[in-house]
């Protein structure tokens, strides 16, 4: 079991709150896409935050270090699903303005510092403790994170309108 934080301070009630706030603003938007785009898009971004934090906070990079302590503590795996909420905002909006051609390019581009701006107050609040990352490699993932989480939320969304996916079993199909 994950230890719990040996001091509870303005990191953990950073993650905490920004993560419940940032699901609450989710849910009370009106419902544009299956839930299960949703719940595929969470998993999703939660999947590329491991896979970032263990590439380059980890040795032999060991470019940040995530809260209070070296090792994991229950907080951190929260602070995997804290840009969970942000990232659904940027496709519900993305679905519901559709923007194309260049607007596509500036529209990643202002998620993007939208995500770099969140990080900073996260870095302010001691979430992430740099010895090496930047700023400017933030920016650089985030470019590149926002456009395949846009890419993935079109080919899952245009997946389901083309009926080529059966979500129910056959066997629970109703004739």
């Amino acid at each position: 079991m994950l230890p719990l934080p040996e001091q509870f301070d303005e990191n953990e009630w950073f993650i905490i709150l920004t993560t419940v706030f940032g699901f609450i603003l989710i849910l009370l938007l009106p419902k544009r896409y299956p839930h299960v785009i949703s719940i595929l898009m969470v998993l999703f971004t939660v999947t590329i935050a491991i896979i970032m934090d263990h590439l380059i906070a980890t040795p032999p990079l060991d470019l940040y270090d995530l809260n209070d302590l070296k090792k994991y503590e229950v907080t951190d795996i929260i602070t995997y699903l804290m840009y969970s909420p942000y990232a659904l905002l940027c496709i519900y909006l993305f679905d519901k303005f559709d923007p194309k051609g260049k607007y596509i390019t500036a529209y990643v581009v202002f998620w993007s510092l939208f995500a770099l701006g969140f990080e900073s107050l996260a870095a302010f609040f001691n979430v992430f403790k740099y010895s090496g990352w930047t700023f400017l490699n933030s920016f650089a993932f985030y470019l590149l994170a926002t456009s395949i989480y846009i890419f993935f939320f079109t080919f899952t969304r245009d997946l389901l309108k083309s009926n080529k996916v059966k979500f129910l079993p056959h066997r629970l199909k109703k004739s």
